[in-house]
């Protein structure tokens, strides 16, 4: 059995970029953790109908968060408690050392995280430059260990203006782990409750995720073709 950490900087990124992976490597056997930065407390969604309030979000949206880690399968959350679109000035070394320490007592095999460039939100490529920093130092005492960054497929197309290599695309399948996803998402109320596709009958609902999540390798060499985390 493997360890699978995945650090991400919101609730439900864990299940909107890559909830079917995190899924499939716990019924697969492997242990997977959730490192979350923040509790989500400053996003506008608060679900349709309303479920929370500006006061309460932050408290809700832990709740849903602990709800979804159920659904997937992952065996621990750890929340870093830091404010929500605060990352980005938050002292830098101590972030690299809040995941630094996460990694070297739990020692995982693989890492998830955002891509420090393409995170999109500032949160997400703050907690994804850290946790890269962070894994640089860890490498040392686990060589083995691999980082991986969420993708999506319009990536792949567009690979030449990012200067990313196709050797660096994993394409996971996670059709067998869309009912688990779905139920991660359907969790995550107040930022999933204005999907109406997501609340139809489970089996219409479930084929609307996709059946594939991507990935990027982030230290070469490249295992070409990869198709898991875990590919050697």
């Amino acid at each position: 059995m493997s360890t699978l950490m995945a650090v991400f900087a919101h609730p439900d990124d864990e299940t909107f970029i890559c909830g079917g992976t995190l899924a499939r490597a716990s019924r697969e056997g492997h242990r997977v953790i959730l490192v979350c930065a923040t509790k989500g407390e400053m996003g506008r969604r608060m679900g349709v109908p309303p479920v929370a309030t500006r006061e309460s979000i932050g408290s809700v949206r832990e709740e849903e968060l602990k709800n979804a880690c159920q659904a997937l399968g992952i065996a621990k959350l750890t929340l870093l408690g830091l404010r929500d679109k605060s990352l980005e000035i938050q002292p830098y070394e101590s972030l690299v050392s809040r995941v630094l320490s996460e990694l070297m007592a739990e020692r995982p095999q693989a890492v998830v995280t955002f891509h420090e460039k393409y995170g999109g939100h500032p949160d997400h490529c703050t907690i994804g430059k850290a946790t890269t920093d962070a894994f640089q130092r860890y490498r040392e005492t686990e060589p083995g260990a691999r980082l991986y960054y969420v993708a999506w497929s319009h990536m792949y197309d567009e690979r030449d203006a990012l200067l990313l290599s196709a050797d660096q695309f994993v394409r996971v399948d996670v059709s067998k782990d869309s009912r688990a996803k779905l139920m991660a998402f359907r969790a995550h109320k107040t930022q999933s409750g204005m999907n109406d596709a997501i609340w139809r009958d489970e089996k219409s609902a479930a084929s609307r995720l996709g059946g594939h999540e991507f990935f990027l390798q982030a230290h070469s060499p490249y295992q070409r073709g990869a198709t898991g985390l875990f590919d050697s």
